[in-house]
């Protein structure tokens, strides 16, 4: 896959996302605080090296993250889906005072396992070992080590059940952009987005909050060519 300039990317995830939304309502959202990032055309979130699409309503706090989105990391070029639910981390569940709506979102998050391990297996893929995942992380091993088209990953440092931490990221690993999004996709729809309504209300993508992002952005400093409003 070519080195294409970050604002290039953005505008191709968001022609992508924009173009399944229309078609029918899959969820997406975008970066809101105003800034340099935002005027320059970064419309998701991220910083130089990655770029993350949210695709539910949920934010995990201390990742400063969607609890569960498709992230493109740009070196190397990493496509993947990350779950994470760590705002209870450390905290005693059975606290009368623990928040119960994030207590309830924790549990269902971590009943996603079923969900990812069941489409891994169904597709070829497979779950990486806990020695794999901690050379993965350290970097003594790269997604090009690695045979199978999907991977999945926990992250030893986070990923912690007797802390109340969840962060696990299915890999797809492609060099092509376009066949790691209908990838993604096509795990969102016929596996994911089933066990997410079951629990969580439908995410349907605020289109107000969409066009107010694109109006931050300065066409006089961004490279590309950016609509008003969807």
């Amino acid at each position: 896959m070519p080195e294409y300039p970050l604002e290039k990317m953005h505008k191709y995830f968001f022609d992508w996302f924009e173009e399944k939304r229309k078609k029918d309502g899959f969820f997406y959202s975008v970066r809101k605080q105003d800034g340099d990032r935002l005027k320059h055309g970064y419309l998701f979130l991220g910083n130089d090296d990655y770029i993350g699409v949210p695709f539910v309503d949920h934010k995990d706090w201390r990742n400063k993250t969607a609890s569960v989105q498709f992230v493109y990391g740009r070196i190397p070029h990493d496509f993947s889906i990350e779950f994470v639910s760590r705002n209870l981390e450390g905290v005693n569940l059975n606290d009368e005072k623990v928040d119960q709506k994030e207590k309830y979102f924790y549990e269902k998050m971590i009943g996603f396992n079923d969900v990812i391990y069941k489409y891994a297996k169904e597709n070829g893929g497979r779950i990486l070992t806990e020695e794999e995942c901690r050379a993965y992380e350290s970097k003594h091993k790269s997604p090009k080590d690695i045979k199978e088209s999907i991977h999945v990953f926990h992250h030893p440092s986070h990923h912690n059940p007797s802390k109340n931490a969840y962060i696990c990221k299915i890999y797809f690993n492609e060099s092509d952009v376009e066949t790691a999004l209908e990838k993604m996709y096509a795990f969102w729809k016929e596996y994911g987005m089933k066990y997410w309504n079951e629990y969580f209300e439908t995410p349907s993508s605020n289109i107000n909050t969409i066009n107010k992002s694109l109006a931050k952005i300065d066409h006089s400093l961004a490279q590309c060519s950016w609509p008003e409003k969807v």
